[in-house]
């Protein structure tokens, strides 16, 4: 009898309990179905919110309840909601990223439960002592778009009792409705700021329609006119009521040359987000043959896009003095720019001509004087035959030295003048040429050079030509690159052509000097301040050669893979069709 009366108590127990979360969840469900019309309604943002935390408030029995909103990056908490006392406490504290639960919720996007607020490493603890909450539940707040704009966070649920997952999902439902509710609140702020700005956009274009201080017309994509005020109807000299009758159409007027523009621009029109075109000039000629120039804009003012605005603005008085000022103008400036072009050229080739004498002068004085000193020590040493013979070839190789610069004197002219080298062709193999010639320059210039390719070129070449362009190209790469870096020399064979390639390490050739390296007297302005002497002629000598030969070349030039020049040569002499 005593285990049925307990089985009987037990099961009124949980029948009670049964009940009341019954209740509870029929008033959560109250709760819910409340917030989703009172948070539909047209409140604003501050009340808006404050019932979002009051019905949180209510839906996990909680005691207190804020607010807060996204500012320049941060949360600011905007008020306080006590529960029982239903009041409001104004307040003023900033979150910034990570700062606190409302800063860490910021960051993440995430809701956070802490359920011991005095041990919990986000919530901050001066906070939390002179508030005094034991627990809390922030949610963040998000627009349609998914735009964080703001939180709300609980605080002390009842009897001590621990934030759950459920009241999370509560909340969540909560949240859902206020963000409908934040976001239908912006676009009823939007709706209204945007009438507010129609209508005065609507008073202020009204009084400037009837100003006449511009041409304002009405129309539509085909060319029909709704109305125009005065200024355009006396632009066109007709009256107002005439050309709203049709009696003068802006086609009618337009020369067949400017209607291109109109079409131009209502297409532009047509493709544009906005629907509008940018400014152009055309012209009306009148029936009385008046031409009037003109200024116009234009714009459509309906979603269909076929009714449209247009600014019309008389510019003719204006356009005559320009073509009248342009026409002198342009005379006077075709013979300043001809002069100035001329006295620019005679300038640059003075100076040209200046240092291409010095530098001429200074390094044939050099061979010439060597010679002269060797030949005039040859009488002295009648009984030392060793002697004579050194000296002798010190006269003849200082002499070749001479004849070589002005043999390359002779051939820069030649190519400037558009004439080209001569050259004799003959079968020979290049790979020897070009590991012979940096052979002897080694000789000069030490072990600096390194040969890549090993297969053997046949062709037909002018061996002595292309030992000078190659002693131009190794000898520039010497004498501009860096000194503590091989130069590379490579040859390829590309079918019926040979790449050959030039490389060094080294301060890089401007852009800008590159497009007239192989020109006549060209020295890039590094070289010319470099205090390396030169007389500009070397790469159009090379330019030269490689073009006798039917080839060409060109130059690559940058910090990250250095100066590159490159050679392209046929290997047979190519017949004429």
């Amino acid at each position: 009898m005593e285990e049925l009366e307990r089985r009987v108590q037990r099961l009124e127990s949980e029948l009670r309990q049964t009940q009341a979360k019954l209740k509870l969840r029929d008033r959560q469900l109250e709760l819910l179905t409340l917030a989703a019309r009172d948070l539909n309604s047209t409140m604003q943002g501050p009340e808006l919110m404050r019932r979002l935390v009051w019905m949180a408030l209510e839906l996990v029995d909680a005691a207190e309840g804020v607010w807060g909103q996204v500012v320049d990056g941060r949360i600011v908490i905007v008020e306080s909601l006590w529960r029982d006392e239903r009041t409001v406490e104004p307040r003023n504290v900033v979150f910034g990223p990570n700062v606190g639960v409302p800063g860490h919720v910021m960051v993440t996007g995430e809701p956070y439960i802490s359920n011991d607020a005095a041990h919990d490493e986000h919530v901050l603890p001066e906070l939390q002592k002179a508030r005094g909450f034991y627990n809390l539940i922030d949610l963040p707040l998000f627009d349609r778009s998914g735009e964080l704009v703001g939180c709300f966070e609980l605080h002390d649920k009842k009897d001590h009792q621990p934030f759950t997952q459920e009241d999370l999902t509560l909340l969540d439902a909560l949240r859902a409705l206020a963000g409908v509710a934040l976001e239908n609140v912006r676009l009823q702020d939007e709706i209204d700021a945007e009438r507010r700005s129609l209508k005065a956009s609507e008073t202020k274009f009204r009084r400037l329609f009837e100003s006449n201080l511009i041409g304002i017309v009405f129309g539509d994509i085909h060319g029909g006119l709704y109305d125009v005020n005065d200024y355009y109807a006396r632009l066109i000299g007709v009256s107002r009521e005439d050309v709203l009758a049709g009696k003068v159409r802006w086609e009618t007027i337009t020369p067949p040359e400017d209607m291109e523009k109109d079409r131009a621009a209502a297409k532009e029109m047509l493709e544009s987000p906005h629907g509008v075109c940018s400014p152009y000039e055309k012209r009306y000629i009148l029936p009385e043959g008046r031409v009037v120039w003109i200024l116009l804009g234009c714009a459509f003012i309906d979603e269909g896009r076929s009714k449209n605005v247009a600014f019309v603005l008389d510019i003719t008085q204006s356009k005559e003095s320009e073509e009248m000022f342009a026409g002198i103008l342009n005379s006077e400036q075709l013979a300043r720019e001809e002069a100035e072009a001329t006295l620019s050229q005679l300038k640059l080739e003075r100076e040209l001509r200046e240092q291409f004498v010095s530098a001429l002068s200074h390094d044939l004085r050099t061979p010439l004087t060597a010679a002269k000193m060797s030949a005039q020590l040859i009488p002295r040493q009648p009984q030392l035959p060793d002697k004579v013979y050194s000296l002798a070839a010190r006269v003849r190789q200082n002499i070749d030295r001479a004849d070589q610069m002005i043999s390359d004197l002779l051939d820069a002219n030649r190519i400037r003048a558009g004439q080209g080298l001569p050259i004799e062709r003959s079968p020979g193999e290049l790979r020897q040429l070009v590991a012979g010639t940096l052979e002897e320059l080694s000789t000069v210039h030490g072990d600096r050079f390194l040969l890549q390719g090993e297969e053997s070129i046949e062709g037909d070449w002018d061996a002595r030509a292309l030992r000078r362009l190659l002693e131009n190209l190794c000898g520039n790469a010497i004498k501009y690159g860096d000194p503590t870096r091989p130069v590379t020399v490579s040859l390829k064979q590309e079918g019926d052509e040979v790449a050959l390639a030039v490389h060094n390490w080294g301060e890089p050739i401007p852009a800008e000097d590159q497009k007239s390296l192989f020109q006549y007297f060209s020295r890039t302005k590094s070289a010319q301040t470099s205090g390396k002497k030169g007389w500009g002629i070397g790469l159009t000598l090379v330019r030269g050669v490689a073009e006798a030969h039917g080839g060409s070349v060109g130059v690559e030039s940058c910090r990250e893979k250095g100066t590159v020049f490159r050679v392209r040569l046929p290997r047979t002499v190519k017949s004429l069709p």
